[in-house]
């Protein structure tokens, strides 16, 4: 999907005024979910922009990291909690892709005749943070790793989301 399809998908959520609704198909296909993969969305100044790293087509089952570093002035682990709801959402707005939460990480599905794009996706969440306005400065990591919680990053980044996460639930 190109740059200007993700624009034109982005301004035509943000046109219905931002409702994102998951998509109802028949999942054929699934990208992360495991119990090795992360999701978090924290303060942190790590440039910006989208990176995406380790991907393999051909490997079933690798575990899925997605990291969005927000450097915002004023950000903290309690208000990043709404990055990560966007970036759902911005999954969502990929034709037949379904994106969900799954423990501390995040499993995206796809529909028949869908090739998971993952360039695609971290660049709809870039894109949807910024018309949305949810982050200013921000850089989008969606990291995979072999499967089986090989990896020393994607275990590092589960730790700070589990961290995170048990910081804004305790309040």
């Amino acid at each position: 999907m190109t740059g200007d399809e993700i624009t034109a998908l982005v301004e035509a959520a943000a046109g219905r005024g931002g409702h994102v609704a998951a998509q109802t198909f028949a999942a054929v296909g699934q990208v992360g979910g495991t119990q090795y993969g992360a999701f978090l969305a924290h303060p942190a100044d790590k440039g910006a922009g989208v990176l995406v790293l380790g991907y393999d087509a051909t490997l079933p089952d690798q575990d899925l990291g997605l990291e969005i570093a927000v450097a915002d002035e004023g950000a903290t682990i309690a208000n990043t909690g709404a990055v990560e709801d966007a970036a759902t959402d911005a999954i969502n707005l990929l034709p037949g892709y379904r994106a969900m939460r799954v423990g501390e990480g995040l499993a995206v599905e796809t529909a028949a005749g869908v090739a998971f794009d993952p360039d695609a996706a971290a660049g709809v969440i870039a894109a949807w943070l910024t018309r949305r306005g949810g982050a200013e400065r921000f850089a989008v990591r969606l990291i995979f790793g072999p499967p089986g919680g090989r990896s020393v990053v994607l275990r590092d980044l589960r730790r700070q989301a589990y961290d995170a996460h048990a910081e804004r639930r305790d309040g």
